[in-house]
This record gives structure tokens, sequence and C-alpha cells, in this order.
């Protein structure tokens, strides 16, 4: 019975320590972000812009996993920004198709750095198969939630 328990208590604490990288990450980037005038959630939408030139707000939203509505907020401000450029697609008018600027790329690569940079800070002391082990175990650990995605119990 103890060590039931016990199991649990790990498992929480490994919840603890999860949630508190996840807030510290957060704190560090935008930190380091907003010395640069770059909001965090922009990142991955300017990535997946890059390399998907032209894509719809839906395509971005789907693989992004990101609300619609929170995709169009993030697309206007970066729209006002300069760092894209939102069309109405030639063949089908109800179709917004979304490009990246100069601007949206030197904003990516810099943010691309700030994540380097991170990787290193919250790496620093690991070996390169600790590191390897290390992601290995977080990738497994999100494939685990994602396969019970509509499920209470795992």
């Amino acid at each position: 019975m103890s060590s039931n328990f016990e199991f649990k208590a790990a498992l929480c604490e490994a919840e603890r320590e999860l949630k508190k990288f996840n807030i510290l990450h957060r704190a560090k980037f935008s930190k380091l972000a907003e010395k640069e005038n770059i909001f965090p959630g922009q990142l991955p939408i300017l990535v997946f812009i890059s390399q998907n030139n032209g894509c719809t707000q839906k395509n971005i939203a789907d693989v992004l996993n990101f609300r619609a509505a929170s995709i169009t907020d993030s697309l206007k401000r970066m729209e006002k920004a300069g760092l894209i450029i939102r069309k109405q697609d030639n063949k089908d008018l109800r179709v917004i198709r979304v490009f990246i600027t100069e601007s949206g790329i030197k904003h990516m690569q810099i943010g691309i750095k700030i994540s380097y940079r991170m990787e290193e800070c919250y790496f620093k002391g690991f070996s390169e198969e600790e590191k390897a082990m290390c992601l290995s175990f977080v990738k497994r650990m999100c494939r685990n939630l994602e396969q019970n995605e509509g499920g209470a119990e795992c």
C-alpha cells in the first residue's frame, strides 16, 4: 500500500516540477523576448508561416492547436506590426492566405536565437546523452497524454 502511495506522490512531484519548469521558462523567455519587442506566442506562428507561406488561418489554428479566435487576434496584431500580410485567395474569396514579411523573418530569427539561449540555459551541465534522454522522456509523456486526449483515465 505504501509503495503505491509513494508512486503517486512521485507523480505529483513530477507534475509540480513540470509546471514549475513551464512557469520559469515562460517568464524568462518573455523577459528576453520583450527586450526585442517580440511576443512569445508569435514565434510558433511565425515559424509555421515561414515554413508554409500562403497558409490559411485555419491551417495555423489546426496545426498549432490554437483557438481560431486567438489566431485571428494574433494575426491582426502581427499584421499591424508588419510581421505578416494577409491576402484574399484569388480562387476562393472566402479564404484568407497568410504570408510572412521580411520584418517577420527577422523577428522569427531573433525569437529562435532566444529559444536556443533558453535551451542552453536549462540544459546547462547536461551531457549530450542526458539531453537526449530528457527529450525522449518528455516526448513519451506527451504521446501518453495525446493518446488519451478525450478521456479522463490514462
